[in-house]
């Protein structure tokens, strides 16, 4: 049997596991985790760290990466920004850079995407560098 790796670090995935004596809970959670791991967006706002107005990284969690498709960036960083996505697994996704500055999606040191402001594009993380899948598109 397959097992979806992916979600097992979700906050659902305890639900699932307790749930077995009822198969359509299972089915249902499962079918929620997987609707928004290829299709929710998550709001990420993005802002200069405190005390350091020259950093405004954010590093996504593995339940917030893997549990959304798209990741909306907003807010009013005062200088381009990385932002990290987690170094385990393959996932595809897409950014929207709704900040004021240019977001560089990586994962660690391997190859990275810049996302201009207002653009919006899909990437795809091996877990070691993030790739353009299709031009950004405004």
């Amino acid at each position: 049997m397959t097992t979806l790796d992916n979600l097992g670090t979700h906050v659902d995935g305890a639900l699932i596991a307790q749930s077995q004596a009822q198969k359509e809970v299972t089915s249902n959670a499962l079918d929620n985790l997987l609707s928004n791991a290829t299709q929710h967006a998550l709001a990420v706002t993005i802002q200069d760290s405190p005390g350091s107005p020259t950093v405004a990284d954010r590093t996504l969690s593995d339940d917030e990466f893997f549990g959304q498709f798209v990741f909306a960036l907003a807010g009013g960083p005062s200088v381009p920004f990385n932002l990290m996505v987690p170094g385990a697994g393959h996932h595809a996704f897409a950014v929207r850079n709704d900040t004021g500055q240019a977001a560089t999606v990586r994962v660690g040191t391997g190859l990275a995407v810049v996302v201009a402001v207002g653009m919006r594009q899909v990437l795809h993380s091996d877990g070691t560098d993030v790739i353009a899948l299709a031009p950004a598109v405004s």
